[in-house]
């Protein structure tokens, strides 16, 4: 997995740093997740083009019946259209998500960033959820592997899935609400 690190003055591009146990990242997230939850926060994702279906997907895990009847507030930055669209329209696509970061992120909320190609407008977002104090997960070819996007995209959602379901797991064994 890639994890972005608080690098002061760092380029988002070199606080990337790739994790060797995909273990480790499930878990990691899930406990960011479940921290966030139980402390009134919310999960704010994002995507483009598959992954930005795969993130609303994501957003429908946390927030339904998946798993267990635990229900974690998430956002998928992709669903409102009509800002994706002006925003892009009149300011500039690298900016879409980072903006949206900005209005809506607090503290210690999650921000996860799917990509599989190192998209700028994912890295802009990364940079504006560290800027605002979130724990920031970037999720990509390095984390998931596979060959191509598709299977890429594949092995993000799979992941995801283990996430949504751990997650709740954990945020049932220690329930905040």
């Amino acid at each position: 997995m890639s994890v972005v690190v608080d690098v002061p003055g760092a380029n988002i591009k070199d606080s990337v740093k790739p994790l060797n146990q995909t273990q480790c990242a499930y878990h990691s997230l899930s406990v960011s997740i479940s921290y966030t939850y139980k402390d009134g926060g919310k999960v704010l994702i994002c995507g483009n083009g598959g992954l930005a279906s795969g993130s609303e997907h994501f957003a429908a895990e946390l927030m339904g019946k998946y798993g267990r009847d635990v229900y974690i507030p998430c956002i998928s930055l992709t669903c409102p259209s009509s800002l994706v669209t002006a925003w892009s329209n009149d300011v500039g696509f690298d900016d879409v998500f980072a903006h949206q970061v900005r209005v809506l992120g607090n503290d210690d909320d999650v921000f996860i960033g799917l990509t599989t190609s190192a998209s700028p407008n994912i890295l802009k977002a990364c940079n504006e959820a560290r800027n605002q104090g979130m724990y920031v997960y970037l999720i990509d070819k390095l984390m998931v592997g596979g060959e191509g996007v598709a299977e890429i995209q594949e092995n993000i959602l799979k992941f995801l899935h283990r996430v949504a379901l751990e997650a709740k797991e954990l945020c049932v064994e220690n329930p905040a609400h």
